[in-house]
């Protein structure tokens, strides 16, 4: 498996999916991997049940602070990260919480 520094993901093929770098790294078991984008009280929710089953994760906004003060917190949009070891937990646990609320993540 080979992972991007830039988008932080993990991909079987050559070249990054989404940015097409060509140079990718071995991906290691710490590694920060992209599990899911949501907004407002979604990440809310999210960030607390990772940190229930002790799932590391790194939040990043994904609009600046200034965007957020004009839209408010309500639609503020979070991206999660976390280890690659603990990825397809992050991910599940995103699609069975989303899929129950009716609401998608994306991958």
């Amino acid at each position: 498996m080979n992972y991007c520094k830039h988008c932080m993901i993990p991909t079987k093929e050559t070249a990054c999916p989404l940015c097409g770098e060509e140079h990718l790294w071995p991906v290691l078991p710490e590694d920060p991997c992209f599990a899911a984008e949501l907004e407002g009280p979604w990440s809310d929710m999210y960030a607390d049940l990772l940190e229930r089953r002790q799932i590391p994760c790194l939040r990043k906004q994904v609009w600046g602070m200034d965007w957020t003060a004009i839209l408010g917190n309500r639609l503020a949009k979070m991206s999660f990260y976390v280890p690659y070891e603990r990825l397809s937990d992050a991910q599940e646990l995103a699609q069975a919480l989303f899929a129950r609320n009716g609401t998608e993540t994306e991958e």
